[in-house]
């Protein structure tokens, strides 16, 4: 557990420091009582590290280390899609083969590899829209780095998603939300404060940020995006979905299907 505060501490201390912010502007993540906080009993307390790392490894060796495993194979954004719809979300659901869609937790029946063929059919989702298709979520929204390979096709970046709920959340930033304008029955919802995922969504969005910033934040990543708000707010609060919502059967197995396609793991599953 400490190698990963070590990591996240070098996150806020060397990157902001390098992005011209002050680094004793930001809180040292003990303070947060987010990583330490979760009693000793906790099955999960934090985002625990995966091949690459070593137990031997910490500090700036393990964050090297976790960096160093991006996507090994190139794939095309068409590619990924049709692997996500049709292999590594595509689980057991009402009894049948079908995706859970990402932010409305409802399942859509069938095996094929375009989101297309995933109709909603009715409000499953009761957000007062029915939509037609599903389609590819880029949790850390692609208009942030001009949808560029090999960030816009890394599937533990992307889920499948109705295209309402995808187009609601755009690339507003997440936060928690008090009053909504716009929400699903699961619990997902916008408001001016940003997109607020549900409950059992979560821990997902968390781990998959955190991943993103651990392999890719040595590109250009952040175009119109506060990146100080960011590791001020967004950070401590991602720690804290994570702790909620922990890693399940579902994101486990999904994790083994990513490493089979594109080569690596997400190290914090």
């Amino acid at each position: 557990m400490r190698s990963v505060l070590f990591v996240f501490t070098l996150f806020c201390s060397s990157f902001l420091s390098a992005s011209g912010y002050d680094s004793e502007e930001i809180p040292a993540l003990e303070s947060l009582h987010l990583l330490g906080a979760a009693p000793a009993t906790a099955s999960v307390s934090v985002p625990a590290p995966a091949a690459p790392a070593r137990a031997e490894l910490s500090g700036e060796a393990l964050f090297q280390a976790l960096h160093a495993a991006v996507p090994k194979r190139d794939v095309s954004y068409g590619e990924a899609k049709a692997y996500m719809y049709s292999k590594a979300d595509n689980v057991i659901c009402n009894g049948a083969p079908g995706i859970v869609t990402f932010y409305s937790r409802v399942c859509v029946n069938g095996s094929s590899a375009n989101g297309g063929d995933y109709p909603e059919r009715s409000d499953l989702n009761g957000d007062g829209v029915v939509d037609s298709i599903v389609n590819a979520e880029h949790i850390w929204p692609q208009s942030y780095f001009k949808s560029s390979l090999p960030m816009v096709s890394d599937l533990f970046n992307l889920g499948p998603t109705f295209s309402t709920p995808n187009s609601r959340r755009g690339n507003v930033r997440f936060s928690m939300v008090a009053k909504p304008d716009y929400s699903t029955s699961c619990g997902s919802k916008r408001g001016k404060e940003g997109f607020e995922p549900c409950d059992p969504t979560k821990g997902n969005v968390a781990r998959s940020v955190l991943y993103f910033v651990l392999a890719y934040h040595d590109r250009s990543i952040r175009q119109g995006m506060d990146y100080n708000e960011f590791w001020v707010k967004q950070v401590p609060m991602f720690l804290e979905w994570n702790r909620l919502d922990p890693p399940d059967a579902a994101e486990r197995s999904r994790n083994d299907l990513v490493q089979q396609f594109q080569g690596n793991r997400n190290p914090f599953i």
